[in-house]
């Protein structure tokens, strides 16, 4: 093995299996048509291969069969998308993309040397990976995937929008054949798995949700994707093909891992409140349902979002503090922008006692002040909430946050005062 790219990849934490890489250079090499299963795709500029894989629909792929996407209606992909184009696609007219490239930064340099699509059949789901044997057959794979692309009408990815398409799309061009990715209807997995989960987990990587959310177990075969540009490389230099064929099972378990992944998230998207009524479906955590609370809200559906943040409360010993002042405050001003002021008083009034030292505690603090101001119209309970606020921020270290919150509190408490010297008590 060369040293740079043994340097490389001990430099991304992979020791195990670089003396392997190694000694295969004296070894017999493998065309990876000897490995997988597959067939060569004739083209005008040659040959492209495609490997080639089918699984039957009760396939289970961590805890959900890959049926379960299609027991989804498109109406729920399109709402998790936001895009209602969705609405009138068949599921089985969705196709599955992923790559594997020869950078990890994109641009046009970057060449995409895997290209696997999924998609559903009348009874199974079938797997096609494009793979470029040699640079010089990608005009071949581009052909292939021109002809093969269109019979789509939409796209499901995990990324791909900000990466897998552009590639393509640059690798079409260059090619001087017509890019018409951009024009389809795109469901990307990752920004609605970063709304559901990213408090629950440390991380929404692809690979975090498999082991998280899907409980998908990757065999040993797998390889990181850090390393996978490396040992592309490594194959045009030896020609063994066998660290190829970890690559495309790297790539049909991303690919299978993004159906369930869809299926998980319109699920909870729909309908969060099921529990676990029946075995494929799991309670969401309080992260989850906070996580949800904020999704709908900021689409506007206050009931839902309402539902919620009291759902995550109710699992206060799942919810760690700080998101549950968090629920707290995002569900006390919802009732407040609901107009429903004498229900989001009491949250506040959590809210103060239970954030006593940050400044969530503060504004919980001003928001009675105001409640008890303008709507009860009670100035001696509105100057007590904010001289307890007060009290709190002259405890904060000096800083130019502290000094203008100080200001804000005495020339609120000023006013107030004022109004009880003149015998003056404002409504609404």
């Amino acid at each position: 093995m060369r040293e740079d790219l043994r340097r490389r990849l001990r430099e991304l934490g992979v020791v195990k299996g670089v003396r392997e890489l190694e000694a295969r250079e004296s070894g017999p090499t493998y065309a990876i048509e000897d490995l997988v299963s597959g067939r060569f795709y004739t083209t005008s500029h040659g040959q492209c291969f495609v490997a080639e894989a089918s699984y039957p629909l009760d396939h289970l792929h961590g805890d959900l069969a890959l049926s379960a996407f299609l027991e989804l209606s498109s109406h729920a992909v399109a709402r998790l998308e936001q895009d209602e184009r969705m609405a009138e696609v068949d599921l089985h007219e969705v196709c599955f993309l992923d790559t594997e490239t020869t950078g990890l930064s994109g641009g046009t340099g970057t060449m995409a040397f895997i290209v696997g699509l999924g998609f559903f059949t009348e009874d199974t789901f079938r797997l096609q990976q494009y793979f470029l044997r040699d640079p010089g057959d990608e005009p071949s794979m581009v052909e292939a995937l021109v002809n093969g692309l269109p019979a789509f009408e939409a796209i499901v990815s995990f990324n791909g929008r900000a990466f897998d398409v552009p590639i393509i799309e640059n690798r079409f061009i260059l090619a001087r054949a017509i890019p018409r990715l951009r024009d389809k209807v795109h469901v990307d997995l990752l920004h609605p798995a970063r709304r559901l989960w990213r408090y629950a987990l440390p991380s929404c990587a692809l690979t975090a949700l498999e082991r998280d959310v899907l409980g998908v177990q990757r065999e040993q075969a797998d390889v990181p994707s850090g390393v996978i540009p490396f040992l592309y490389r490594n194959y045009l230099r030896t020609g063994d093909a066998r660290d190829m064929e970890r690559v495309l099972y790297h790539n049909k378990v991303d690919i299978l891992s993004m159906v369930t992944l869809g299926a998980r998230l319109c699920r909870a998207y729909e309908d969060p409140w099921c529990g676990a009524a029946r075995a494929d479906r799991r309670q969401l955590t309080a992260a989850e349902y906070y996580a949800l609370g904020r999704w709908y809200d900021d689409e506007a559906r206050v009931a839902d979002a309402e539902r919620a943040y009291r759902r995550a409360l109710d699992l206060t010993s799942d919810l760690g503090s700080d998101l549950r002042n968090r629920a707290l405050r995002e569900l006390a001003y919802l009732l407040k922008r609901d107009d429903r002021r004498d229900d989001a008083v009491g949250f506040w009034q959590q809210l103060a006692l239970e954030s006593s030292e940050d400044t969530t505690g503060v504004l919980a603090h001003v928001e009675l002040a105001k409640y008890f101001e303008w709507h009860i119209e009670d100035l001696e309970r509105a100057i007590a909430w904010t001289r307890a606020a007060l009290a709190q921020v002259e405890d904060w270290r000096a800083s130019l946050g502290r000094d203008g919150t100080l200001d804000d509190l005495c020339h609120r408490l000023s006013r107030l005062e004022r109004k009880v010297r003149d015998g003056c008590v404002s409504g609404l």
